[in-house]
């Protein structure tokens, strides 16, 4: 494999996406209740709008998977300490519907990822296995 790095994005597995979405679009909703209340436009509002785009921006960005030469690192919004395994501790690599399956010392990890994705990174992970 060659050296350079690849990068994929994910989900976390689907019960911490619902959470973690559900109080996203919860700051959508204030702005949709509080436009309702108030039947016309004012920049609060905005500000508002703005700031569901900002988060709903941040978590679909930062969450990745990057593959180096010998890491997986799968990098997380808020908790700065991520999940770095290196191959030689990857147990497996399976693909489930809508993501991926990742065994580490006996502990099971799921993320959702696009098929496309899931497929390149599970052939990286055993090509290099």
């Amino acid at each position: 494999m060659n050296n350079s790095k690849h990068t994929f994005k994910y989900q976390p597995n689907l019960a911490s996406s619902l959470i973690v979405w559900s109080w996203t679009c919860l700051i959508l909703m204030v702005g949709l209740i509080w436009w309702l209340e108030i039947l016309k436009f004012q920049w609060p509002l905005l500000l508002i709008v703005a700031l569901f785009i900002f988060v709903s921006g941040i978590q679909i960005v930062l969450r990745r998977v990057t593959v180096d030469r010998n890491l997986m690192i799968f990098s997380t919004v808020l908790n700065r300490s991520w999940l770095v395994i290196p191959r030689d501790q990857l147990e497996a690599i399976t693909a489930v519907r809508g993501g991926i399956e990742v065994r580490i010392d006996g502990n099971d990890y799921r993320f959702l990822m696009a098929k496309k994705s899931r497929n390149q990174l599970i052939n990286l992970a055993q090509n290099n296995e």
